[in-house]
């Protein structure tokens, strides 16, 4: 068992970055449910493929630090791609790999135009991706999919998040930390008023403010381009703001409605399925969480839900 394979190794001792170190021990103790996740998602792709996975080729994509990829080389998929933006995440995965005696057989770093270039050089065309809690922070969805689609277009995707639209007590937390980011001293509304102030020294005060504000969930390049073209349009839920020097975004919320707007342009369709809770706690903490999996088991409580699970495919299969 991989979770067992996880626990032996001492992550104080491995070659890995604080930040790496500090993440990866914030997930052990509830990494049973992480694992869970992961294998259920999984499993229900491969019963959907009907092929054995040692037949497959297969995308983690904003994989962190590599547990679902040595997942996916344990449960014998044929080829294993794993890729991330964060170079010390990249590392660590490298790292980890060599310590399990599994992982990943290609470890990439970069976004979606990375792999789509990667993939076109070597001819491989992958059959699945699998993106966990990364979806809610690509900056550009459009071309994300666009950058998909051009590397199969019967790729099949899915995506869990736990930026949920459903579930509103979730939402609430979620939106905190998007007011926090955006409005914090030095939060990205002041970022990108510095930042126009430095590009258009002419604009008096009040114009600094009014583009500052219009100019939310956009990455500086886009910011300076919107105020220089006189036309910015902030995100229609009031609270989604995204890190400008990045592009991530802060746990972006979107209906579903909007995810679908954007695959069907690239010719996909996408459905929505609940996650579930962590049933792998001791003692009075385990019971709410069975009973709400088992009310989750009904669609009309997806407000329930922890997460949702979005599954993209080609309209026409």
């Amino acid at each position: 068992m991989i979770a067992s394979d996880l626990r032996a190794i001492d992550f104080q001792k491995l070659d890995i970055s604080e930040y790496s170190r500090n993440y990866i021990l914030r997930m052990m103790p509830s990494i049973d449910y992480y694992l869970q996740i992961y294998g259920s998602c999984v499993q229900n792709v491969l019963c959907e493929m009907g092929r054995p996975a040692s037949e497959l080729a297969v995308v983690d994509y904003g994989g962190g630090h590599g547990f679902l990829s040595c997942l996916l080389k344990k449960m014998g998929f044929g080829k294993v791609i794993y890729i991330d933006f964060n170079p010390l995440a990249v590392n660590a995965v490298k790292i980890i790999g060599k310590t399990l005696g599994y992982g990943p057989d290609e470890t990439l770093e970069g976004g979606s135009d990375v792999l789509r270039e990667w993939c076109a050089k070597s001819g491989v065309a992958p059959q699945i991706l699998f993106g966990m809690d990364v979806i809610e922070h690509v900056y550009r969805l459009d071309l994300f999919f666009s950058d998909l689609v051009a590397i199969n277009p019967c790729m099949r995707m899915i995506f869990t998040t736990g930026s949920t639209p459903y579930n509103p007590m979730v939402g609430r937390r979620l939106r905190k930390v998007m007011v926090s980011d955006e409005l914090g001293p030095n939060g990205f509304l002041a970022q990108r008023r510095v930042r126009i102030a430095q590009h258009f020294p002419n604009l008096d005060e009040d114009m600094l403010d009014y583009w500052a504000a219009q100019t939310r969930g956009l990455t500086f390049a886009d910011t300076i381009s919107a105020v220089e073209n006189g036309r910015a349009k902030p995100p229609a839920d009031p609270y989604n703001t995204c890190d400008p020097e990045t592009g991530s975004w802060t746990e972006r919320i979107l209906p579903l409605k909007e995810y679908q707007h954007i695959v069907e342009a690239c010719g996909l369709q996408v459905s929505v399925g609940s996650g579930f809770y962590n049933t792998h706690r001791s003692g009075a903490k385990k019971i709410p969480s069975v009973l709400l999996n088992v009310l989750l088991h009904c669609k009309c409580l997806r407000m329930l839900a922890p997460f949702i699970i979005l599954s993209v495919e080609p309209k026409h299969k």
